[in-house]
């Protein structure tokens, strides 16, 4: 049995109506209020963003100047500077390299009843700013930035990574290696020589050591909540150092975003009996689990990533090539393309362990602590989240606040964020800081 795939394309995409807004327009939605902008009893003279993708700007797939622009830490300074907050340097990429590491462009409208049409409606920009040569994994080295920098945020780094030697060289993280003179200068000593004349700083890590286990179906291990403990805590106490104050930011719930909710079982069912028309209907695919192949069950995720593998599910010249792909025990979708209920259920158990640690560290510091499910959930619930007059959900592209990688958060997304996160410390410093007006943040990133 072989299913083909029967691209039913919509039209080119040269506007989506509602979806693309106005960039970097901080309007403060409560202006008017009479509120005047404090900062309480924390120093927001100098700033100081640590953490991963989401903290560098992350999105669509790469990290690229307009990303950048739109970090939340770029919000938040921005708000910063409302009470007292200064200047805030971040590691851009040049005008003349805009493209950064490369990123994902919307090209064509996806037919919402083909799951398989996604594969050709995003296209790749090329990165701008390799320099030549790659890491060991393939990756391009990236122009280097090796001043003095306030956005630490590093894509793909794990808290399990911060006190490993040479994380950031040739066999490691492309985006720390462009950052380091030395490379086998660890995360916590950048960290620490960036922190000099710092008096306030966000912590958002821990992210990476739930996800890579999320997106890789289980093939990569999720970091032990004893060394995720030991160095969480090492971070926090340079963090505070000084009796600094600051904000931790917790892991959201990750199977919510549309990397996991776009392409399912059900959506890939209903499209190959569409096309096979058996009889009787397929009522289920084959997987291979970490306790033997079975048929799928609910709780089971596919993967956005995985598109191109699920468009070969029916053809008998992939997998094991004993019978239809994904149709029989004997050629299942392999265990790193699905994740499946057992996993999913290791990976929240996993993510609340981590926030324990993190918001326990958080209260034996004294500092913020922000639960990034507050508006992440809001979201993903039915009917979405309203804003001056905008909904936004978790559908994707049309949702407006995740990404075309599925994950990681679009401008506006990136400005809920920094509007949650405000509100985390005005609660706890008691300041009045002005939050931003996510209408006026892109939300698709549409061809150019």
């Amino acid at each position: 049995m072989q299913v083909r795939n029967r691209f039913r394309w919509g039209l080119i995409l040269t506007t989506i109506v509602g979806i693309n807004a106005c960039t970097n327009n901080d309007i403060d939605p409560n202006a008017g209020s009479g509120v005047t902008p404090t900062k309480g009893s924390a120093d927001f003279t100098k700033y100081v963003a640590v953490g991963n993708s989401l903290t560098a700007g992350y999105a669509d797939g790469g990290l690229y100047r307009n990303s950048q622009l739109n970090s939340y830490p770029s919000i938040l300074a921005g708000q910063f500077a409302t009470v007292g907050g200064g200047s805030f340097v971040q590691p851009l990429f040049t005008e003349a390299q805009a493209n950064g590491a490369g990123y994902l462009k919307l090209i064509k409208v996806p037919d919402p009843a083909n799951p398989f049409s996604l594969i050709t409606s995003i296209s790749p920009v090329a990165p701008g700013a390799a320099r030549g040569g790659t890491t060991t994994s393939g990756s391009p080295l990236l122009t280097k930035f090796t001043d003095a920098n306030q956005n630490l945020g590093v894509p793909g780094i794990r808290v399990s990574d911060i006190l490993t030697p040479g994380y950031g060289s040739v066999q490691g993280n492309q985006y720390f290696e462009r950052l380091l003179t030395n490379p086998l200068t660890t995360y916590f000593q950048y960290m620490s020589d960036n922190l000099n004349g710092a008096t306030f700083f966000s912590c958002w890590l821990g992210n990476n050591d739930a996800l890579g286990y999320a997106t890789t179906g289980g093939a990569t291990p999720l970091t032990p909540i004893a060394l995720f403990t030991t160095n969480f805590t090492a971070a926090m106490n340079k963090l505070t150092e000084g009796g600094r104050k600051g904000v931790v930011v917790g892991i959201p719930n990750i199977i919510t975003a549309p990397y996991y909710t776009t392409v399912t079982v059900p959506l890939i069912l209903a499209y190959i009996n569409g096309v096979l028309k058996p009889t009787p209907a397929i009522t289920s695919l084959y997987i291979q689990t970490s306790t033997g192949v079975r048929a799928t069950q609910t709780g089971d995720l596919l993967m956005l990533s995985n598109a191109t593998d699920y468009g070969n599910i029916g053809m008998s010249t992939v997998g094991t090539k004993a019978g239809p792909y994904g149709l029989t025990p004997a050629n299942p979708l392999p265990n790193n393309i699905v994740l499946d209920a057992s996993e999913v259920a290791l990976l929240n158990t996993s993510i609340s362990a981590y926030n324990g640690v993190m918001k326990a560290q958080a209260d034996a510091k004294g500092i913020a602590y922000v639960d990034p499910n507050a508006v992440l959930s809001q979201v993903a619930a039915s009917g979405g989240l309203i804003q001056n007059g905008v909904t936004y959900t978790s559908s994707f592209i049309q949702g407006g606040v995740f990404s075309l990688d599925g994950i990681h958060l679009t401008p506006a997304g990136y400005a809920l964020m920094a509007n949650e996160i405000i509100k985390g410390i005005n609660a706890k410093y008691t300041s009045t800081i002005p939050t931003v007006n996510a209408a006026n943040y892109r939300r698709v990133l549409l061809q150019q």
